[in-house]
Order: C-alpha cells, then structure tokens, then sequence
C-alpha cells in the first residue's frame, strides 16, 4: 500500500472464490430517523473498506425499530452514482423496489412517508447488509408509481424509488445486525404468524 495525500492506496484484486450474485434479497428494512439515536459513519480511514463500512454496534435506536418491506424478486436495484463539477464530486445513492400489489398498505405506506426522512437497510444477493441514508443525509422517497396493470399477467403493485446525498454504507453479512437486538420492531400476530 502506498500514502496519496493521507489516503493509503490499494491494489483491488478479487478472489476466485468470491461470490458477486446480482440483485438483493425480498425484504427491505426501513425506519424514520426519528427511531434512530445514533449512526456512527466511518472515521478511520486507512483502507479502502474503511471509507464506507459502519462497525457493528454501529446503529442505535431511542425508540421504535426495524419494520419490512416484502419487495418482488428480480424488480429491484441499489445503485450508487458519482454527480456534480469536476473535482467536486458527491455521492448519491439511488434504491428502486417493487411492491407487489394495488392495495390500501400500498397506498398508504407512500401517503404516510412520502416526505419522510428515513434510513434504510437492504440484504444484496450474497448477505452483505448496506445502509441508505443517515442521520445527517437522510434518505427520501424520490417517486411512487403505483398501477393496477392493464393486463391480467402483469404485477399490480409500486415502483419506489428511493434516494439520498450520501454513500451506501456497508454494515456487516449474514443479517449479524439482527442478531444484535437491533430489530426491535415488536412483532405482530401477522409476522409470529409468517415465520412460525
């Protein structure tokens, strides 16, 4: 590794053995920031993973928790783009999902936060977890396509697109975040229901 301007510079190599599946997982985590006490974002920055990975412990809530969204397989996307001037680059990150069905939950989830601030965890296709949005650049519903279709074979249901002024985050695999305690959504009858 060598030193650019404080920045250790690093080869970026990849294993064979590494898994880069496409996609992300059916379910997508959300909370208002109001929920959320503390998001420690990265200080330390000697390797390249520095720059963006939250540490475990990293997210803490003064109240309320976790809620889920099922979002339908292969209509999803998390992307991060580079935007304005030349050397005065910010990054933004985009998430676009499909919920499935034209129904009143629908409805009313996008009437309820269409102007909410809020942060959002999403489980790609391999288990790593990236965090959209935090307490100092929050993430936004952008738009809210929702449609019943003109064809019995096509999906019901809202194209969201969601979008906040900052990097995704990476926040550790295999959902460790939630064998943390920090799911703590209290749960209905419907999820004991689903996951019994």
């Amino acid at each position: 590794m060598n030193s650019f301007e404080g920045v250790n510079v690093e080869d970026l190599t990849r294993c064979l053995a590494d898994n880069f599946a496409s996609g992300i997982k059916t379910k997508i985590y959300y909370a208002p920031t109001s929920y959320l006490d503390r998001i420690d974002l990265p200080t330390g920055k000697n390797t390249y993973d520095d720059f963006v990975s939250i540490a475990q412990g990293g997210i803490e809530f003064r109240g309320g928790g976790w809620n889920a969204i099922d979002v339908l397989i292969g209509e999803n996307e998390l992307k991060q783009n580079l935007v304005g001037p030349l050397q005065r680059k910010k990054s933004k990150t985009e998430l676009e999902f499909f919920i499935l069905g034209f129904r009143t939950k629908v409805l009313g989830l996008i009437e309820a936060h269409k102007n909410t601030p809020m942060v959002f965890v999403v489980v790609d296709a391999v288990g790593n977890n990236w965090v959209i949005g935090n307490l100092r650049n929050r993430a936004f519903m952008e738009s809210a396509d929702v449609s019943t279709q003109k064809k019995y074979e096509d999906n019901s249901g809202a194209v969201v697109k969601i979008t906040c002024n900052a990097p995704i985050f990476y926040f550790g695999n295999a959902q460790s975040w939630i064998d943390e305690g920090i799911f703590t959504r209290e749960f209905t009858n419907e999820f004991n229901f689903e996951f019994t």
